[in-house]
């Protein structure tokens, strides 16, 4: 071969190979994958509100290799699950479990991950943030909850936040007064037509109960409660005491009719039926009230019993139609038949929940063993219970009602009155023996406060006055009190607290300063605090009282030991509701929006003990032993008690122990 045909061959080849690189070049794909977009498979409407059945998909840019991207995924708090792929470009995240409810989550994939020519992903992380839907709540009825004067035609519709489980959801609905009607859902909205008209003058309690749920099973909370109250038609019966339905009714209490305007007595003779028969006497009765000047109207038809009522035993209450109005005998009542069930007197309240509810129609005064079993009425008043205490025993209770004090022993069913006839008392606080109780008084034709008074039990002591103002309002019956919706105490609600030793009150004057006074002379000195957010409460451990209070012209509130005859000294951390344990551990309530009890224990950082975004907390206090806390829930939105719960001092064994119910307190 020639050189120049050598030198031919290999221009040749040269050639040749820089076209074989040129095309290597340009036919391999040497661009990185990336991450074009991170979504959820199921929201709530918002792309960032996942419901809890929700796959995350990610997808790519381009094919990946599957192994090398799902290694480089991670979600933040951890979930189980399992990867499948749409494809080459779509990763399908499928949780094993469903999600949790109101929950944050992060999701990231971190470069590193190659696609199917091997290049690997440079950009990064890539993160998408998200949040799973809180519990079902209802956003709106018709007719609204608490509306009156409704239409006895209206149908009802209720208006979840989300689409719900219709079998489940219809279930778990009940209108009592029971009520036949036709359901008809359409999307989150539910519309009850009744199949007959309803009854006038009636109110009408629809419930959902927490075995509703939405389309991923998820629950409410609490049970959802819409009252309302139609038109009256002559005399309307607004109210049965004990309430139908109701259980745990006191077997020495009334039952009771109330009406909406004057009965005449001459119509009521042979109109009312107990089964069992039960013997007693049926009268026409003015409600108490604790308004100054005001003239009573005789609306209750009350059935006293001349015997107690068998325990544990179910009555039904039969009112026939003709109960006349006294100021106009055209009008008369419809009749109504109702049930409820007795409990069991109880000789003691030892180790005991004790609290107040309006299950029974009126709020009273009630207990219950500590796992929320065997509720019983410790008291049957028709006007509402406002205020009570026990001593440690569990053998005195004192309460208040209508602007009257009385007392009892527990397992006697006749309580005494310790308000005299011109004079309104409130909120009650005993004297840790038992001997006497503390009460702020209303003159009952003015209403001028009276001051705090020390009234004698079963002694021939004299009450006597021992401090110049301090006596909560008049109006407590018609005040709606009670409902646990708010986070300072009611003015009914008994804040003032006695020594172990029964010598020394704290006590809230009439302007909300608190002054200390002894008990045997009447001398009061002035603590430098005011306006407790809470009841005050005496410490063993402390030698003193615990109270959160404001001091001076301050307008932050602090946690305060108050010594007898010593000044306040300020503790560490406290809020809201403060209350101490005998091992010294505090708590409170905190939060600026939604409030949750909170603990702390010696010199350790506070801890919540509850974390719920749809159920505020209210009036926690601790069981005997200190192990756990006592304390009220109610919507985070406002609204009546959602029940009484307990809860372990490090937060573990959240439970509800009943339904409704506010001021509880654990005995002994």
């Amino acid at each position: 071969m020639s050189r120049r045909t050598v030198e031919l061959v290999g221009r040749i080849v040269a050639i040749v190979a820089l076209l074989l690189i040129l095309a290597n070049a340009t036919l391999v794909d040497r661009v990185p994958p990336a991450v074009q977009g991170i979504s959820l498979s199921r929201t709530s409407g918002d792309a960032h509100v996942g419901l809890t059945h929700a796959t995350i998909d990610v997808q790519f840019t381009k094919a990946v290799d599957q192994a090398s991207a799902q290694l480089h995924f991670r979600i933040v708090p951890n979930v189980a699950g399992t990867f499948s792929w749409d494809g080459g470009r779509t990763m399908i995240f499928t949780p094993t479990q469903k999600l949790p409810v109101a929950t944050q989550f992060v999701v990231t994939i971190s470069p590193g991950y190659r696609d199917v020519d091997g290049n690997v992903a440079t950009q990064g992380p890539t993160r998408f943030t998200f949040q799973t839907v809180s519990l079902p709540v209802l956003v709106s009825s018709s007719p609204a909850t608490g509306a009156t004067d409704v239409a006895v035609g209206t149908t009802i519709t209720l208006t979840f936040d989300r689409l719900m489980d219709v079998g489940a959801t219809q279930a778990a609905i009940g209108i009592v007064p029971a009520t036949p009607y036709r359901a008809a859902w359409s999307g989150s909205s539910v519309t009850l037509t009744p199949l007959a008209p309803l009854s006038f003058g009636t109110t009408y309690q629809v419930t959902v109960s927490d075995q509703a749920a939405d389309t991923d099973g998820n629950s409410p909370a609490a049970p959802i409660v819409v009252r309302f109250s139609t038109v009256n038609a002559g005399l309307g019966l607004v109210r049965v005491v004990p309430a139908d339905g109701s259980a745990g009714a006191s077997v020495y209490g009334p039952i009771a009719m109330l009406f909406d305007g004057p009965v005449d007595p001459s119509s009521v003779n042979g109109l009312v039926q107990v089964t069992p028969p039960t013997p007693g006497q049926l009268q026409v009765e003015a409600l108490p009230d604790d308004v100054p000047g005001a003239a009573p109207v005789a609306s209750a038809l009350v059935f006293e019993p001349s015997q107690p009522l068998a325990p544990h035993t179910t009555y039904t209450v039969q009112l026939a139609d003709g109960v006349r109005r006294a100021d106009d005998p055209r009008e008369v009542a419809a009749g109504r038949t109702w049930s409820f069930t007795t409990g069991a007197p109880a000789d003691t309240l030892q180790n005991q929940v004790v609290f107040l509810s309006a299950r029974s129609g009126v709020q009273n005064l009630w207990a219950m063993n500590p796992d929320g079993t065997n509720p019983r009425a410790l008291t049957d008043e028709l006007v509402p219970v406002t205020a009570y205490d026990v001593t440690a025993d569990g053998r005195r209770v004192v309460y208040a009602a209508g602007g009257v004090v009385a007392t009892f022993r527990v397992g006697d069913a006749n309580p005494t009155v310790l308000t005299p006839a011109d004079a309104f008392d409130y909120a009650p606080r005993l004297v840790p023996d038992g001997s006497a109780v503390l009460v702020g008084r209303r003159d009952r034709t003015t209403g001028r406060d009276e001051g705090i008074w020390l009234l004698p039990i079963d002694s021939s002591a004299q009450p006597r006055q021992v401090l110049a103002t301090g006596a909560p309002p008049t109006g407590s019956v018609s005040s709606g009190a009670g409902t646990a919706d708010a986070v300072a105490p009611g003015p009914w609600t008994s804040v003032d607290a006695v020594s172990t030793d029964g010598s020394t009150a704290l006590v809230r004057t009439g302007d909300g300063s608190i002054v200390e006074i002894d008990l045997a002379t009447g001398t009061a000195v002035a603590t430098g605090l005011r306006d407790p957010v809470g009841p005050m409460q005496w410490s063993d451990r402390e030698h003193g009282f615990v109270v959160e209070a404001q001091q001076g012209q301050q307008a932050t509130a602090a946690a305060w030991i108050v010594p007898i005859g010593g000044p306040p000294r300020q503790l560490p951390g406290g809020g809201a509701w403060l209350a101490a344990s005998s091992q010294g551990a505090l708590l409170w309530l905190s939060g600026t929006g939604v409030q949750h009890v909170t603990i702390q224990s010696g010199s350790g950082a506070p801890l919540a003990l509850t974390t719920s975004a749809v159920l505020a907390d209210r009036e926690p206090s601790f069981s005997p032993a200190g192990d756990l806390v006592v304390f009220v829930r109610v919507p985070a939105s406002g609204g009546p008690s959602a029940g009484i719960w307990e809860v372990r001092t490090d937060g573990r064994e959240l439970g509800q122990l009943s339904p409704d119910g506010t001021q509880p307190r654990w005995l002994p």
